[in-house]
């Protein structure tokens, strides 16, 4: 009985703790760029970038088109393979090209070299400052060529993930001559590439395969990362800045807390346990025995404890939004420690 006791009060003191430092979300602003039509099945038709914050100028700018819808429908117009692929101007009319509105050119934050895999702003030769909508994909290494001309191209953005892969696979296309424009990449001959959503996404926490679930294939892909190291955001789970250890302890944690799936620890999962609370084996729910061993009791309960708060809130309104505060949640714990103690 003891033990029980000490045990549980224990975790409701981590939950004060994990309540101060998890649900924090990455600081990072990620895009989604869907293509309309992909060589393979999602989530591999849809890349997403993180934007630099180093080039605060090019950022807001390439966000006024992306908010205002702008980029929707828009076609990658430009292919040079191994080079680079590059879209943001044009739609398709049906007989010729139509250059979407711009805004007015954004000056030239040049820092961070075009390497593969990098995304940066399309100019006018001999104005450094005319860069508006346009931007292209870095298909190789182009520092040696782009960060010394015309200023230096800037590099704003970064593919994440496997989204290369996809890239790479449109750069294998064939280009022809279309209206005014030449290089232009074709599916067999006669279908743009071109993009049907652009918008600012919320990163999930623990969602390190960008597939919008955090499952235990999650963890999977970030014990491998581990051994080779990543600076991308979306591993980095419990937002410190660094990729290690205590980012797969989080995600494990989270997976265990997280009885309802939702992607977030919160008070429908703690609810799921207290309801099948000292269930014999099996119990009715599976999902309220997050430990699996046939019985509901504290060791579930710590779990969902262990975790709170990690990972994304849901939005206001939907189920499980509610999210109790520290004392609140103290004050919760020591009713079930009398429950406890009244069952024991």
């Amino acid at each position: 009985m003891f033990d029980r006791s000490v045990r549980f009060s224990a975790a409701i003191a981590a939950v004060v703790i994990f309540t101060a430092m998890a649900g924090s979300v990455q600081a990072s602003t990620i895009v989604k760029m869907q293509f309309s039509l992909g060589l393979a099945s999602p989530p591999f038709d849809t890349v997403f970038l993180e934007l630099f914050d180093d080039t605060p100028a090019t950022q807001a700018n390439f966000l006024n088109y992306v908010n205002d819808g702008d980029y929707n429908g828009i076609i990658m117009h430009r292919l040079i393979a191994g080079f680079v692929l590059q879209g943001g101007g044009f739609t398709w009319n049906g007989a010729s090209f139509d250059h979407i509105p711009t805004d007015p050119p954004v000056v030239n934050e040049f820092g961070r070299s075009n390497l593969r895999g990098t995304i940066a702003m399309a100019k006018v030769g001999g104005n450094p400052d005319s860069a508006t909508s346009e931007f292209f994909f870095n298909l190789g290494d182009n520092s040696a060529n782009l960060d010394s001309q015309n200023g230096g191209f800037t590099v704003f953005a970064r593919v994440l993930g496997n989204g290369m892969d996809l890239i790479d696979a449109f750069a294998t296309l064939q280009t022809f001559s279309v209206a005014a424009l030449s290089d232009v990449p074709l599916f067999n001959g006669n279908t743009f590439l071109a993009m049907n959503d652009v918008s600012v996404v919320q990163l999930r926490v623990g969602d390190t395969d960008l597939d919008g679930a955090v499952t235990q294939a999650d963890a999977d892909l970030l014990t491998t990362t581990l051994v080779g190291g990543t600076d991308e955001p979306q591993f980095d789970v419990d937002a410190s800045g660094t990729t290690d250890q205590a980012d797969l302890d989080l995600l494990n944690a989270l997976l265990l807390g997280d009885t309802n799936g939702d992607g977030f620890v919160g008070i429908e999962d703690l609810n799921l346990v207290l309801g099948a609370w000292n269930q014999l084996v099996p119990p009715a729910d599976p999902a309220a025995d997050p430990t699996g061993d046939g019985f509901v009791g504290i060791e579930d309960l710590n779990a969902v404890l262990g975790a709170w708060n990690a990972g994304t809130p849901p939005p206001p309104g939907a189920p499980g939004a509610i999210v109790p505060e520290p004392v609140s949640l103290a004050w919760m714990g020591l009713g079930a420690l009398a429950l406890l103690r009244r069952r024991a």
